[in-house]
């Protein structure tokens, strides 16, 4: 009770670190452990994009309890802006049937990834085209008008 007490007097932890992380934070997991996972998660991987992925093994070595860690990042349409958050839960309040199922785009991109993507574009050739749809063919240019 102690504890609860000063942490709600002390407030949230004011370190930059914590700008990743999406408030409130599970009931029992004081700033100084998500601080020390964060370290953890960071020194495996020091992009932030990767924290969904890194962040859940490093609360577990630092609390020993399972926490589920979800992508609650926010960009915009030209990829410009990219602010990421995570938010941290404890058990599976709230979730729905279709969660697991869903695809999950908003992963950054391995390099490894990329790589193959090259490699099949390569091994494909760069005149492959994909075919166009039958019964289409498309419109012919248009003739230059001359300036008088």
């Amino acid at each position: 009770m102690f504890k609860s007490l000063v942490r709600t007097f002390k407030g949230p932890s004011a370190d930059p670190r914590m700008a990743h992380i999406s408030r409130p934070l599970p009931r029992g997991l004081p700033d100084e452990q998500v601080l020390e996972a964060l370290d953890i998660a960071l020194a495996e991987n020091p992009n932030p994009a990767y924290l969904v992925e890194t962040l859940p093994g490093a609360l577990k070595q630092v609390t020993g309890a399972d926490y589920e860690v979800l992508d609650r990042s926010v960009r915009d349409v030209t990829g410009a802006f990219i602010k990421t958050f995570v938010m941290i839960r404890d058990g599976d309040v709230g979730h729905w049937p279709g969660y697991d199922q869903m695809a999950y785009p908003l992963l950054a991109r391995d390099a490894s990834v990329e790589e193959a993507r090259a490699a099949i574009a390569a091994a494909e050739g760069t005149e492959a085209t994909p075919a166009p749809k039958p019964g289409w063919e498309p419109p012919p240019p248009l003739a230059r008008r001359s300036r008088r």
